[in-house]
């Protein structure tokens, strides 16, 4: 677990008023501002030294009380001279434009079973402050519980399952699962975009380019980001099922592994149909600067000309 600077640290003693646009008077809280600098991708550990750093300079000058504006510009300032990465102070104030856009922001995680789409995700959704995670499995259970198995077979059976290597379409049992359970997520984003509310979605169900394309009318102009998550190494990849054997054993693990073949087939299926929707597919080992890739996209659909905030 990371180490928090200590509360009673002299140097930090004193509370400091920042003001907001409303007229708000709160004190300045090391914690949400080092909540707000893991959306640039720094360290736990950094972020909160970085928020440390920034409240003992206002400190140090005296600084009291400070309105918003001028705290986004000290902030800047002080993480272009302390943070490691010269990055950091662009990136963190990039992502308060976003925030403060209003538009939701919608990140889809795609990928076969394994390839560490939830650890991600997760992830994702602590650095950036996204509190609705929806999972395409259990999108699939809620609808397993209405549509009855002689309407809908494909939805009663793993994706993994439905794979037939030796079909004229190999793919068409998992394709009509993936369609029945996207239209359910789609529906979930657009409920969400209609609330201005962000989500990640998240699941082998979520096929390239799907709710990209379904949002791309909705009045709310949601920022939909596309990730395909993949495992290269075909041992790396078994590696991560016998662990959630352990760790997640109602996942099945030992199931996954013995149709390793099959989910492997559905990998590199996902992988063609990226190519075609011009998603990017990164390699989930491999995936350590996820949150500013994602940052960095989301900036650009700000600054493009119909996305102005």
């Amino acid at each position: 677990m990371p180490r928090h600077p200590p509360e009673s640290d002299p140097h930090l003693d004193g509370t400091i008023i920042v003001q907001d646009r409303r007229d708000n008077r709160l004190p300045f809280s090391r914690g949400i501002m080092a909540t707000s600098l893991l959306a640039t991708g720094v360290p736990t550990e950094e972020a909160y030294r970085l928020s440390s750093t920034i409240q003992r300079r206002l400190l140090t000058r005296g600084q009291r009380e400070i309105d918003a504006e001028s705290l986004v510009r000290f902030t800047h300032e002080t993480l272009s001279s302390e943070a490691g990465d010269p990055d950091v102070a662009v990136r963190w104030t990039a992502w308060r434009r976003a925030k403060r856009s209003g538009r939701p922001i919608v990140i889809v995680l795609g990928g076969a079973p394994g390839t560490g789409k939830s650890t991600l995700a997760t992830r994702l959704a602590v650095r950036l402050d996204v509190t609705r995670v929806v999972t395409t499995d259990a999108i699939r259970d809620v609808l397993r519980t209405v549509i009855p198995v002689n309407v809908l077979p494909e939805l009663h059976e793993s994706t993994y399952e439905v794979v037939a290597p030796d079909a004229v379409d190999p793919f068409a049992g998992f394709i009509r699962q993936c369609n029945a359970v996207g239209a359910a997520a789609v529906a979930v984003a657009h409920r969400l975009a209609d609330e201005h509310r962000s989500l990640i979605v998240e699941g082998v169900h979520a096929l390239p380019g799907a709710i990209t394309t379904a949002l791309a009318e909705h009045p709310a102009r949601p920022v939909v980001i596309e990730r395909l998550i993949i495992q290269t190494g075909i041992e790396e990849h078994a590696e991560l099922l016998r662990r959630r054997e352990s760790s997640e054993p109602h996942r099945q693990g030992q199931r996954h592994l013995a149709r390793l073949d099959h989910i492997r087939l559905i990998q590199d299926h996902l992988v063609h149909e990226a190519d075609r929707a011009g998603i990017t597919a990164m390699d989930g080992g491999e995936a350590g600067d996820l949150t500013q890739d994602i940052v960095d996209e989301i900036v650009q659909h700000l600054d493009e000309p119909d996305g102005s905030a």
